[in-house]
C-alpha cells in the first residue's frame, strides 16, 4: 500500500513526514537497531518486509535530512484499530517529536491503541515513552508448565463440561466473553476501548489455528466461562491464550478444572509444554497457575497510547486479546 503524504510540525520546529519509498530501507534499519543488535537474519527479514505488497507504510514517519532519514518511527497498523510501535533508534535527538507525530497520525487514522513491548529494566526507554504519551500499562509474566494427561490437582464438586465454539453462535460466545470480562484484573486500562467481538478478533489474529481449540465452559447447566487455547505445533507447545469465569462462578474451584483441562488437551495432542501470559496485578490468576505447576520464565512491560476519546460501542469491560 502506497502511503499518502503526511506532514507534522512539532513544537520544537522539527518536521516529520511520511517516509519516501527510496528511504524505507534506511528507516527500517534504524528502527531495527532500536529493537535488537542487528544480525544477518534481521537484515534478511527487513528485505522480505520491503518486498511484501500487503504492508501498510502510511505510518512510517521520519525526520528528513538531505540524503537520509535523521530519525524514524513506525506505527505498524494491525487489523482492528490497533497498531504496533517501532521505536526510534537509541540516541535519536528527535525521538520525542517522532513519538508526538506517531500519536497525531494514529489519532487521525481512528486507531485506538498503539503499543510496544520493553524488557524489564529498560529504564531510559521506558522514561522516554512515558514522557511522550506512551505510559506503561501492564507488566506481563510469561509462564510455562508441562502438559499432563492426569490432573495434578484434582478438585471435588461439580464437574465442568467444555463445548466447542463451533456448536454455538459467535454472538453467544461473544456475549459470554463480555460477562467473563466483568471485574477482570487483566489490563483494566483498556476497559471500554474495544468490544467483546473486537477482543476475540484480537485473539484470532494471534493464532493461525483459531478457533480450533476455543471452548465454552459449562457447569450445572449454566454458561460459566471460556477457554481459548492456541496450538503451536511448529514449536512443540500450546498456549493458554485466555481463560476466565463469569463472576458467579469465581472462587468455587472451577478455575482449577479449566486449567487442568487445558493441560490435559495439550498432553493428548502430544505436546510437552503449555505457555501463557498473565498480568502481574492479577493475583488470583497467578496463584491459580502457580498451583497448577506453572513457573515464570520471563517478564515484559507493555507501553501504550490509548485514545481515551474513542470508546467502543458496547465495550468489553477488559482488555484481553489486545496485548501480547
Amino acid at each position: 500500500m502506497e502511503p499518502q503524504t503526511f506532514s507534522y510540525t512539532a513544537e520544537t520546529g522539527s518536521r516529520i513526514v511520511t517516509c519516501p519509498v527510496p528511504w524505507r530501507r534506511k528507516a527500517l534499519m534504524q528502527l531495527a537497531a532500536a529493537q535488537t543488535a542487528q544480525s544477518d537474519a534481521d537484515v534478511a527479514a527487513i528485505e522480505q518486509l520491503l518486498e511484501r505488497e500487503d504492508v501498510d507504510w502510511r505510518g512510517l514517519l521520519i525526520t528528513p535530512d538531505e540524503s537520509e532519514p535523521n530519525g524514524a518511527v513506525w506505527v505498524e497498523v494491525l487489523p482492528g484499530k490497533e497498531a504496533n510501535l517501532w521505536l526510534p533508534q537509541p540516541g535519536c535527538s528527535n525521538a520525542p517529536d517522532l513519538l508526538s507525530a506517531a500519536i497525531y497520525w494514529a489519532r487521525g487514522q481512528g486507531i485506538r491503541l498503539v503499543k510496544t513491548v520493553l524488557e524489564v529494566g529498560e529504564h531510559s526507554t521506558a522514561a522516554l515513552l512515558t514522557a511522550n504519551g506512551f505510559p506503561a500499562v501492564v507488566c506481563l509474566h510469561y509462564l510455562s508448565a508441562p502438559a499432563q494427561a492426569e490432573e495434578n490437582s484434582p478438585v471435588a464438586g461439580s464437574r465442568a463440561t467444555f463445548t466447542h465454539v463451533s456448536e454455538i453462535t459467535f454472538e453467544h460466545f461473544a456475549a459470554l466473553f463480555e460477562r467473563v470480562e466483568e471485574g477482570s484484573k487483566d489490563c483494566p486500562e483498556l476497559q471500554g476501548t474495544f468490544t467483546a467481538q473486537e477482543a476475540l478478533m484480537g485473539f484470532q489474529r494471534q493464532d493461525a489455528h483459531a478457533p480450533a481449540q476455543w471452548y465454552l465452559v459449562r457447569c450445572e447447566g449454566e454458561d460459566a466461562g471460556v477457554l481459548l487455547l492456541a496450538p503451536h505445533p511448529e514449536a512443540g507447545n500450546w498456549e493458554l491464550m485466555y481463560m476466565g469465569l463469569v463472576p458467579a462462578w469465581r472462587g468455587r474451584g472451577l478455575g482449577r478444572q479449566v486449567v487442568n483441562e487445558a493441560l490435559r488437551r495439550a498432553a493428548k495432542a502430544g505436546v510437552d509444554e503449555v505457555l501463557l501470559a498473565v498480568d502481574e496485578r492479577n493475583t488470583p490468576a497467578r496463584q491459580l497457575y502457580e498451583q497448577a505447576g506453572f513457573k515464570v520464565q520471563a517478564s515484559c512491560v507493555v507501553h501504550a497510547w490509548i485514545d481515551a476519546s474513542a470508546t467502543a460501542a458496547n465495550p468489553s469491560p477488559g482488555g484481553a486479546g489486545l496485548l501480547p
